[in-house]
């Protein structure tokens, strides 16, 4: 790897060539350069960071925990399953628990697992994977710290790219393709103009904690009832206290550091009133005393405290034949609910490489554009006007399943057997994939109604996913038979689960049934393509 830091790039020849610069060595930056390489060694990489490396570990990043697609993502098609698995958490998948309404101090409800999931994803403690990540490629990179890209211009072939050190000093550099990884700097997107709304209101403010928020010590009933008795392990979730437009997040990111945020719809729930950290702390007096009580009786240490309004948005286009694109927070932020951040990353930094790597790329530029388009769109549609009902149980059950199995039988199917890098054959399958979109946004727009889920629904304190349709989900991930014919079959069969599940939501109000009554019987004949 070459090094530069701060002025010392003074001493390089102003037209120095790349075949790719990467504005931003954050976590979408480094994968991205990660997955270029191994798509081709060849390439001349250079990545502009605005800081200097290595990242001090328990760094204060969005992004800390991983569901399906992104856990995927890092540790199969980047390879750094050893790292993930022997440095950061293992996660004991989504959990989501309603104090509200209960007036004992005992009895709570929760919805989740009793053990890990079948697919490993993983707390993550950022500082520590973005130093593994620059490790892998530092050997066949440039990195120039402690700079940033101010501008670029096309000229020819080439794009001259500005970079200004610390002290005001600029210089350029050209490059075949210039990513934008810079995270909510979005240099390019401020350049074009492709900022749009994601028509979500929501807002957010988060801080860590020296010491293990372990939720076994604050909800633990004994009730016999209570199939997480056992499951010590439940504080290695990403852990959701819900109730009226807003949920908390806890998220273990070491013994020595604990994320909390609140996030919530601006409509219900105002900034003002938790944006330093006593206010927060008076906030959740309010809202969740039994966690108040708690984090009052621990008295950690506080370690940071930040607050984002109104995050969300989308971009009007990813990548461009005039070779630049965008990536990570650079390309859009939809919401943190289910922990799609990585998710995202991913999906794009493999459009990229294709765009740059494979002979075809260029041409199949709109398919790609296309692709993320629709992507961020069923993200942005899963959470539109979604918190209001957080304090309705029925609800949680409803709209937490429904999503999750959804992304399950459709994305993941996509992506975790290497169908979404194959850009022809996604787009083959437009006509599908548009079906299950279609279906996905008539189920978001029914449970928009007030009453849209039934008050009949019979439902324990304590939902175990074991066994349900979710449970059953998870396992058809995987195909056997991963030829395109054989995951258009899988995804035919996936349509027709959605569409019977959907019915039991819209139509016949038997969801609280089908939850189980569908996975035991699919697991009793499960596909023969699928790994069950």
């Amino acid at each position: 790897m070459t090094l530069i830091e701060g002025s010392a790039l003074s001493d390089r020849e102003s037209n120095t060539f790349h075949d790719v610069l990467i504005i931003g060595g954050g976590l979408a930056g480094l994968t991205l350069a990660r997955q270029l390489l191994m798509a081709d060694p060849d390439l001349d990489i250079c990545i502009v960071h605005n800081r200097k490396f290595p990242n001090p570990e328990r760094i204060h990043k969005v992004g800390e925990s991983t569901v399906e697609i992104g856990a995927h993502y890092l540790a199969q098609t980047l390879g750094c399953v050893q790292h993930l698995n022997t440095q950061h958490y293992k996660k004991m998948g989504l959990r989501f628990i309603q104090t509200s309404g209960v007036s004992e101090e005992d009895p709570y409800r929760e919805l989740g697992l009793s053990f890990y999931p079948r697919h490993n994803t993983y707390q993550i403690d950022r500082g520590k994977l973005e130093n593994h990540l620059l490790d892998l490629v530092q050997p066949s990179i440039t990195v120039i710290e402690n700079n940033k890209v101010i501008d670029f211009e096309k000229k020819g072939d080439l794009n001259q790219v500005t970079i200004r050190d610390h002290d005001g000093a600029c210089k350029t550099t050209s490059a075949r393709w210039v990513i934008d990884a810079s995270g909510r700097s979005r240099v390019l997107m401020k350049k074009f103009g492709l900022q749009k709304e994601a028509g979500i209101d929501h807002s957010a403010i988060w801080f860590r904690v020296g010491g293990r928020v372990d939720i076994n010590e604050f909800l633990a009933s004994r009730d016999p009832a209570n199939s997480f008795l056992d499951a010590d392990d439940r504080w290695h979730s990403t852990t959701h206290l819900v109730g009226r437009g807003y949920w908390v997040w806890i998220i273990p990111i070491n013994e020595q550091t604990t994320s909390i945020g609140i996030v919530f719809d601006n409509s219900i729930h105002k900034l003002s009133s938790m944006s330093a950290y006593p206010l927060a702390m008076s906030w959740l007096k309010q809202h969740e005393p039994r966690f108040h009580s708690y984090m009052e009786a621990k008295n950690f240490d506080v370690l940071d405290f930040a607050m984002l309004r109104n995050y969300s948005y989308l971009s009007k286009q990813y990548i461009s034949a005039d070779g630049w694109a965008l990536t990570g927070e650079a390309a859009g932020f939809v919401d943190p609910l289910y922990s799609n951040g990585t998710d995202l990353i991913g999906l794009a930094n493999t459009m990229i490489t294709n765009a740059i790597t494979k002979a075809d790329g260029l041409s199949l530029i709109d398919q790609m554009n296309d692709f993320l388009e629709e992507t961020y769109g069923v993200f942005a549609e899963t959470h539109r006007s979604s918190y209001g009902y957080f304090d309705d149980w029925n609800y949680v059950f409803v709209k937490t399943n429904w999503d999750t199995v959804f992304y399950f039988l459709l994305m993941c199917v996509l992506f975790m057997n290497n169908k979404s890098e194959n850009v022809s054959y996604v787009d083959s399958i437009h006509g599908k994939i548009y079906d299950f979109i279609n279906l996905h946004k008539e189920v978001m727009e029914f449970l928009k109604r007030p009453g849209a889920v039934t008050e009949d629904y019979v439902l324990s304190d304590f939902i175990n996913l074991a066994g349900s349709i979710q449970d059953y989900a998870s396992g058809a991930i995987i195909s056997l038979d991963k030829s395109d014919e054989g995951i258009s079959e899988l995804l035919d069969r996936h349509m027709e689960i959605l569409k019977e599940l959907a019915a039991s939501i819209m139509e016949t109000r038997t969801f609280d049934r089908n939850f189980y009554e569908m996975g035991g019987r699919l697991m009793a004949k499960p596909d023969q393509d699928a790994l069950i």
